[in-house]
């Protein structure tokens, strides 16, 4: 008779559930917390206008050698002649070195610069950079 008892009883996993329904909410704010973390994720090149580059010349008033990207900030003169100071987007620390000839002195306050990239789509002084022209002409890849 132990031997049909045993056939028929079910299997010891079966109870994972009425064990752990007192945690199910636990369980749903654990996700909801998890999922969370990709709301802040990288979104690459969505804020710019990525449909033509522009062009700007002006003078560097801080570098910012940063993770996850560096930042130029510079004193920029548009095609229009309005000049405003804008937040210049570069790539990651580690691929502007690699890849780029970048180090955290590259580019120092009162510099002469000319960048090449993409504008905000919402109209502010914030560009994505693909090209850095520094002292003496020298190019440079500023591509996130």
């Amino acid at each position: 008779m132990t031997a049909l008892r045993t056939a028929t009883s079910l299997p010891a996993w079966t109870n994972v559930d009425k064990r752990f329904r007192g945690h199910r909410v636990l369980y749903v704010l654990i996700a909801l917390l998890m999922a969370s973390a990709g709301l802040r994720a990288h979104h690459g090149l969505a804020a710019f206008d990525t449909t033509h580059t522009v062009r700007m010349e002006g003078t560097v008033t801080d570098f910012q050698w940063i993770n996850p990207h560096a930042f130029i900030f510079a004193d920029l003169t548009d095609d229009k002649g309005h000049k405003a100071n804008w937040r210049c987007e570069l790539g990651s620390l580690g691929m502007l070195s690699k890849y780029g000839g970048w180090t955290p002195t590259t580019v120092k306050k009162g510099d002469p610069i000319r960048v090449q990239g993409f504008v905000a789509k919402d109209g502010s002084p914030y560009m994505s950079v693909g090209t850095v022209w520094i002292k003496g002409g020298r190019a440079l890849e500023g591509k996130p």
